[in-house]
């Protein structure tokens, strides 16, 4: 149907019209602003795309990671945020690198070992021993090993247990109990309540055994005019007397001040304060110790090579720079950092869907489960939306790296006292489980 006369009058109007404004100056400076704008928008869209699918991307990326390392990983990391060092998960802080590295040297098994090795080891040893005494030292392969070393004095002389030091080592062992799988018979003497010399009538060549097992600090005996030696077990201890910058470690005791007091033998662990690998230490007199490493006994619980090199370069390290040792920097750490850091944690993960209330609390961390050596401390005590906390607790035990926390009354809860700064962010990532929800600081 042909249209009308005036509607293509209407129609040629309009198109005049449009090219007539299309020619002003004005409306094509307009039309150049706009699609100015529009080709500024372009990048800006595009990229704000491309980081969405980064983001979606990278998340995939770490979930498939997870997964796998889950699956294959043998040896799991672990951030310990359960506020107490040695604990039965690990105490989660590695070792010094220099420390590794030269375990891992040795144990590549192209290294010269034997006789030479083992002289070598004990002349680097031997020098970082406390100065003033004729002591020795004998590495272990673990803690237990080394009471079954104190245990080879037996045919030497008697070893007594006053019954008031009848304490819990913090394996849960009591300390008689500790030696029962190595000594039928340990002779157990005076009462419950304190100890007193009379206590002591009628033994003749004996060795008292004592422990620190954090309850309270330990006084050793004044033995003198008896045939007696006194073997003290430290499970927390420091090598050296701390220094006057070092008030962190100015409760825990050291193998020093009890040598200095007049102990014979102290027994410590290689690991947790010391900071080296596992391993159990016997310092002593001289021809006791040699005695114990001439045992037909010792071979099968002595240290190996690596272990015992990896003790030499934590001891030296600890004399020339205790920050180099990680958990020596760990003790140090101020307790304005740790503020700090809860903080900005707290912060961090009020952004996650995950997590329904963020409260930081201010409880001291510990050394042991039930001790006397206490630390000023930070946590970040969470509430998961969906979970309960023993079952979030499970669940982030089977993470990697897996983490360890406490459960409260009020949540999940972080203790920061045990974690490296540099660990944050993992930490973060694991807790939010969207790294997506967590800006960066």
């Amino acid at each position: 149907m042909a249209l009308p006369p005036w509607t293509i009058e209407l129609l040629r109007r309009g198109i005049n019209d449009v090219a007539r404004k299309a020619s002003e100056p004005e409306t094509i400076e307009k039309l150049r602003n706009q699609a100015a704008e529009i080709l500024q928008d372009l990048p800006q869209t595009a990229a704000k795309g491309i980081d969405a699918m980064m983001r979606t991307a990278e998340v995939g990326k770490k979930t498939v990671e997870r997964w796998s390392r889950k699956h294959t990983a043998l040896g799991v990391p672990l951030l310990n945020g359960s506020g107490v060092l040695m604990n039965e998960h690990g105490s989660g802080v590695p070792l010094a690198p220099q420390v590794s590295e030269v375990g891992r040297e040795l144990m590549l098994g192209d290294s010269v070992t034997g006789a030479s090795m083992d002289e070598r080891l004990s002349r680097r040893l031997q020098r970082l021993l406390p100065a003033g005494g004729d002591y020795s030292i004998a590495v272990t392969s673990n803690f237990s090993s080394a009471l079954t070393a104190l245990a080879l004095l037996v045919n030497e002389r008697q070893l007594v247990v006053h019954r008031s030091q009848a304490v819990r080592l913090p394996n849960g062992r009591a300390l008689p109990d500790a030696f029962g799988m190595f000594l039928p018979v340990i002779q157990e003497v005076g009462s419950r309540d304190k100890i007193l010399l009379q206590d002591f009538d009628g033994l003749d060549s004996f060795c008292v055994i004592m422990a620190d097992a954090g309850e309270q600090p330990l006084e050793l005996l004044d033995m003198s005019g008896r045939d007696a030696m006194q073997a003290v077990i430290l499970p927390v201890a420091t090598l050296g007397e701390a220094s006057s910058g070092e008030s962190s470690l100015s409760e825990i005791p050291s193998v020093e001040g009890m040598l200095i007091g007049g102990a014979d033998f102290v027994i410590i662990s290689g690991q947790g304060v010391l900071g080296g690998p596992d391993c159990g230490i016997v310092i002593g007199r001289q021809k006791q110790i040699d005695n114990i490493k001439s045992s037909g006994a010792w071979p099968s619980i002595a240290a190996g090579d690596a272990a015992q090199a990896m003790l030499a370069i934590t001891l030296e390290l600890t004399a020339s720079d205790p920050d180099e040792i990680p958990v020596r920097a760990l003790l140090s750490t101020s307790e304005e950092n740790l503020r700090g850091r809860a903080e900005r944690l707290g912060t961090r993960l009020s952004g996650s869907d995950n997590i329904r209330n963020v409260q930081i609390t201010a409880e001291d961390a510990r050394l042991i489960r039930d001790g006397r050596w206490r630390l000023p401390s930070r946590q970040v005590c969470l509430t998961h939306a969906s979970m309960s906390a023993e079952d979030w607790q499970s669940k982030l035990m089977k993470e990697i790296p897996a983490v360890v926390a406490d459960c409260s009354s009020e949540g999940l809860r972080i203790d920061l006292r045990w974690i490296a700064a540099s660990d944050d962010s993992r930490l973060a990532e694991l807790l939010g489980g969207d790294i997506s929800t967590i800006p960066s600081s």
